[in-house]
């Protein structure tokens, strides 16, 4: 069927919405539609045939905009009314967003895409409106010193390439779920994988509960991540054995900084003591042993050794909530 855009399609004054899934558009096409329809409020363009180039101006009511793209198709998108950006890309093709105005931009969504060095400042300095972004992609970190981030959620994106100027990396991590569990701690382990050791992750579990183990045995993969400082605090009164092997199995770290309740510090101390055990009991020069724990020291807030022969007389002296350090070398 052949629509002409001389007739009503390129007569709608009053259309708020836009829709357009897998048709045969060129760049004059698509244009003349945008122009033809200036009160636009919401527009989707998902994999549609024939562009070279999508951009979007002069669109004085526009507030969401979703795309994806097919192949090598740029997109430059200048509205300072939009508030909500969604955009899956190639994951191959770098470069191919342009976010040239967007300061009233609230929350973007990025999907298979390579964010390479000052694009994320770029669009901060722009979109200074932004409360939310989610990114599922990968990140060119070929030039990148720090790398810190701080949110409620696991991030989604993949490093594409470390950079050798790396110096620090860190991630705070506030988590408030209620109901962890063994797909969590997954994630966590595959984020924290991106790089080959992290500077410092902070951990901040207002609930936590315990996690099933036969779940967790469903998601093997690889060595465990390094981290150098593993900060962790947790509000809970009570021990939760599954939940410390899971969080001990999603990354391997060099000190290890507890706040918590006696409880879940003698918790910690019980797997840390069953891991060296285990550990020790394996055949000398075993190719088991990787990975696993050799030796622990624990200190407390004033930097006083803590005894390891049982965990409840070794903080029999500590207060209800107490802070320890514990120091890990593995195989």
């Amino acid at each position: 069927m052949t629509v002409s855009l001389s007739s009503g399609v390129a007569n709608c004054n009053s259309l708020r919405k836009l829709f357009l899934s897998e048709v045969f558009l060129n760049d004059n096409i698509l244009q003349t539609l945008l122009t033809s329809c200036p009160l636009i409020e919401s527009f989707i363009l998902k994999h549609c045939f024939g562009l070279e180039k999508i951009e979007l101006s002069n669109l004085q009511k526009i507030r969401s905009v979703s795309i994806w793209t097919l192949g090598k198709q740029h997109v430059k998108i200048q509205a300072p009314t939009l508030e909500r950006l969604l955009y899956c890309g190639h994951i191959k093709e770098p470069r191919l967003l342009d976010i040239v105005e967007c300061q009233s931009l609230k929350s973007l969504k990025l999907s298979c895409v390579c964010i390479f060095d000052g694009f994320l400042q770029h669009l901060f300095c722009r979109s200074q409106s932004l409360e939310s972004i989610t990114i599922d992609g990968e990140i060119d970190a070929s030039d990148l010193v720090p790398l810190e981030y701080m949110g409620d959620q696991i991030p989604k994106f993949k490093i594409a390439k470390e950079s050798s100027q790396l110096k620090h990396s860190r991630i705070v991590l506030d988590c408030w779920s209620g109901n962890l569990n063994a797909s969590w701690f997954f994630k966590l382990r595959k984020f924290l994988s991106n790089l080959i050791s992290w500077s410092q992750v902070s951990l901040d579990f207002h609930i936590c509960n315990e996690i099933d183990g036969k779940d967790m045995q469903l998601h093997h993969i690889g060595a465990p991540p390094k981290v150098d400082v593993l900060n962790v605090d947790i509000k809970s009164d009570r021990g939760f054995p599954t939940f410390v092997d899971a969080l001990l199995w999603s990354c391997h770290s060099r000190k290890l900084i507890l706040t918590s309740s006696i409880e879940m510090i003698t918790c910690f101390m019980d797997r840390l003591m069953f891991m060296k055990n285990l550990s020790h009991s394996t055949s000398r020069g075993s190719k088991s042993r990787h990975n696993q724990l050799k030796e622990i020291k624990v200190f407390d807030e004033k930097n006083q050794p803590l005894e390891l022969r049982s965990g409840k007389l070794a903080i029999r002296n500590l207060m209800k909530r107490e802070k320890v350090y514990f120091l890990l070398d593995w195989w």
